[in-house]
């Protein structure tokens, strides 16, 4: 399930034309996701630099502390390895003196929007133009084959995992006892599968917001919250298998739900339904996202919404392209999104399903397959 060294070599073709229309004579790389994505080296910065360089005529290197070098030849396709001493490290020994020397000539050089300004100042020392561009998030946006495979597979670990959950999620137990044997189940199945895969990029997140909580998305629900009978219930499950994604939320019932519960349970799978039947290569990411809003806004929860429709999915759990009113980019065969219009009553709890969706000519493929329905999300 490995990615080739062709398809690394596609990869740098195509970012060296993007190099070449941007006017560049050199683009440097330093996103930990884009560096993985074009050199198939997975590692962990901190303080110290690691960069892809990637010049228009010349061919591209990477460029990494003393301490990461064996590391790199070993994982990476690329030959052509250049290092620095340390960080920090002497007069004259800096990782930007010392790249400095591999970029003379290059007068006008291109970097990623996410590096931090005191690096991006760095790669400038006042002899050559800097410009801030970001490329490789337009090559990543659509999925070659081979990353389709890899995607698909996370997705269905990802579903695994899910059914995992709701099984362990029975009224009154706590989040410790129901997320506690996923990561062994998630490690044994991608290992089962690939041997090999790189833990760098391997891992997973589950997780379960009960009853109110769940009006909050991204705040970490306590370890010992109680599932909880009769309101909304969101489960989360995300894997990175061998450095690539998938993701699978459900909202679900302890016992029974409740009429409230019901209703908004219902429009929220038909928001879904709505933004689902906008699916396809050609279709604007905006309108995929005003197809759920509308519908939500027209059934009078305007004030309860508060995200977009969805996200790319990829490397990453969340890159482009973004399902959201003002990306009016247009979807393309074999871009891979998530669909996760959601309903939120503070106080009271969150609505939301997520799916792995890949975007084909004529519509969408569910890449995970865990039910959707009342029933079958209810936990007897």
């Amino acid at each position: 399930m490995g990615i080739d060294i062709s398809e690394y070599s596609e990869r740098m073709k195509k970012l060296r034309s993007l190099i070449e229309e941007e006017g560049l004579d050199a683009y440097i790389v330093g996103t930990v996701e884009n560096a993985y994505y074009l050199s198939g080296l997975a590692y962990r910065p901190y303080e110290r630099v690691f960069f892809v360089v990637i010049p228009r005529d010349d061919e591209p290197f990477l460029f990494v502390p003393k301490l990461e070098e064996e590391h790199a030849k070993k994982v990476s396709w690329m030959k052509d390895l250049r290092s620095y001493s340390d960080y920090p490290a002497r007069s004259g020994k800096e990782w930007f003196s010392v790249l400095g020397g591999h970029l003379k000539g290059y007068k006008k050089i291109g970097v990623e929007s996410s590096l931090p300004v005191g690096i991006q100042q760095s790669l400038n020392g006042g002899r050559r133009e800097v410009k801030v561009v970001d490329l490789v998030e337009r090559l990543r946006m659509v999925k070659s084959t081979k990353e389709v495979e890899k995607i698909r597979f996370a997705a269905k670990v990802a579903d695994k995992i899910a059914q995992r959950i709701l099984k362990n999620s029975k009224e009154g137990a706590p989040l410790m006892t129901i997320i506690a044997p996923v990561s062994q189940e998630m490690y044994s199945t991608v290992l089962g599968k690939i041997p090999d895969a790189n833990l760098l990029v391997t891992n997973a997140a589950a997780a379960v917001w009960m009853g109110p909580v769940s009006t909050m998305p991204h705040r970490a629900p306590g370890a010992f919250d109680l599932v909880k009978a009769g309101v909304p219930n969101v489960e989360l499950s995300t894997v990175q298998a061998d450095g690539y994604s998938g993701e699978c939320e459900r909202t679900f019932f302890a016992k029974y739900a409740e009429e409230k519960a019901t209703r908004i349970f219902h429009d929220m799978v038909e928001a879904r339904e709505k933004a689902l039947g906008e699916v396809k290569e050609g279709a604007l990411c905006s309108n995929v996202d005003l197809a759920a809003k509308s519908f939500l806004v027209k059934k009078g929860y305007e004030e309860n919404i508060l995200h977009r429709t969805g996200h790319g999915i990829g490397i990453g759990i969340h890159e482009e392209p973004w399902i959201a009113e003002g990306y009016d980019h247009p979807l393309k065969e074999n871009m891979i999104i998530s669909i996760e219009p959601g309903i939120y009553f503070e106080g009271y709890g969150g609505f939301r399903h997520s799916d792995t969706i890949l975007v084909t000519r004529s519509g969408y493929e569910t890449l995970t397959k865990m039910p959707v329905d009342l029933d079958s999300l209810t936990i007897r």
